[in-house]
C-alpha cells in the first residue's frame, strides 16, 4: 500500500506540473496568436486525441471496453472539455492569480462530498481545508494592489471548480471498473475531442498566424493536456478522489514557480509562506488511519 502511495503522489505531482503548465499557455496562447479561448479549446483535444491514440493503437492494447464503460469514458470525456472551456473563458477575464484562488475550491468540495459519502477523509480536514485555501490566497493574490472583479469570470471560475470535482468523483467511479488507464483516457480524449469539434463550428478553425502560436498551441496539447491527465487518472486510480484532488492543489503554487522562472518574476515573502502553508495542507490531507485505508479498498 505505501509503495501505491508513493507511486500515486508522484502521478499526481506530474500532473500537477502539466496543469500549471496548461493554465500559464492558456493564457499566452490567445495573447500572443490570433486564437480565442473558445478556439484554444478546439484545438487543445484535436492535438492530444490523435497522439493519445497513436500510442495506445501501437501498444496493441484492447481499445473496446464494454459499450457501458465506453460511453462513460466519452461522457468523462465531455466533462472534462467543459472544464477546459470554462477554465479558457474564466482566464480571458480574470488574472490568473485570481482565477487560481476562486477555481480550487474543488479539492474541498471533493472533500466535502467524501464526508457526506463516508468516504476516507484524513482526519485532519477540518484544519486543512481552510489552510489549503489560506495558503493558495498568500501564494496567488497579491493584497498590495487593487482588485477589480469581474462578475461573470467569478462565475465561470467557481462553475469550473465545480465541474473539475464531478470530474475527480466521477473518475474514481468509472476508472474502478477499467484496468488500463490509457485505454480509459483516450476514450476520454475522444469525448473532449468531439465536443472540441462541436465548438469549432461555434468558435471556428482558426490556426496561429505564427510558428510560435503552433509550437506553443502543441505544447499546450501535450504537455499541458495529454501527460497530466494521463498521469490524474492514474493518480485517483491508487490515491482516490479526495487525497488526489488535495494534491492538486499544487498546482497554483507550481504555476506561479514556473512563472518566476519563465517571466523572471519576484516571489515575495507572503507568497512563499502561502506555498509553505499549501504543502503543510496537503500533508495533513494525506494522513488517513491505516485502518480506515484498509477498509477503503476491500
Amino acid at each position: 500500500m505505501k509503495k501505491n502511495q508513493q507511486l500515486g503522489l508522484l502521478f499526481m505531482t506530474i500532473s500537477a506540473i502539466g496543469l500549471a503548465i496548461a493554465t500559464i499557455l492558456m493564457k499566452l496562447i490567445p495573447v500572443s496568436t490570433d486564437l480565442t479561448p473558445g478556439q484554444v479549446a478546439v484545438w487543445r483535444f484535436a492535438i492530444a486525441a490523435p497522439v493519445i491514440w497513436f500510442f495506445t493503437l501501437s501498444s496493441k492494447k484492447k481499445i473496446s471496453p464494454e459499450p457501458k464503460q465506453t460511453w462513460r469514458l466519452v461522457g468523462l470525456g465531455v466533462v472534462f472539455s467543459a472544464a477546459s472551456l470554462l477554465a479558457l473563458l474564466s482566464l480571458g477575464r480574470l488574472s490568473t492569480s485570481l482565477y487560481a484562488i476562486l477555481v480550487y475550491i474543488y479539492p474541498s468540495l471533493v472533500v466535502i462530498y467524501s464526508l457526506a459519502a463516508r468516504r476516507p477523509v484524513s482526519q485532519l480536514w477540518w484544519l486543512g481545508i481552510p489552510l489549503t485555501l489560506f495558503g493558495l490566497t498568500l501564494t496567488i493574490f497579491d493584497f498590495s494592489q487593487s482588485l477589480h472583479v469581474d462578475g461573470l469570470g467569478v462565475v465561470l471560475s467557481i462553475l469550473n471548480g465545480v465541474v473539475l470535482a464531478v470530474y475527480n468523483i466521477l473518475g474514481e467511479r468509472i476508472f474502478n471498473q477499467i484496468p488500463d488507464r490509457q485505454v480509459g483516457t483516450t476514450w476520454i480524449f475522444t469525448g473532449a475531442m468531439g465536443v472540441g469539434l462541436l465548438l469549432g463550428f461555434i468558435f471556428g478553425f482558426n490556426t496561429p498566424d505564427n510558428l510560435t502560436g503552433w509550437l506553443l498551441l502543441v505544447s499546450l496539447g501535450l504537455f499541458g493536456t495529454l501527460i497530466p491527465i494521463l498521469s490524474l487518472n492514474y493518480g485517483i486510480q491508487l490515491l482516490g478522489a479526495a487525497q488526489s484532488s488535495v494534491i492538486m492543489t499544487m498546482q497554483p503554487v507550481l504555476a506561479v514557480i514556473l512563472s518566476t522562472i519563465i517571466f523572471s518574476d519576484v516571489l515575495s515573502v507572503q507568497q512563499w509562506l502561502g506555498g509553505l502553508l499549501v504543502i503543510l495542507a496537503i500533508l495533513l490531507l494525506q494522513w488517513v488511519p491505516k485502518q480506515t485505508r484498509a477498509a477503503a479498498h476491500d
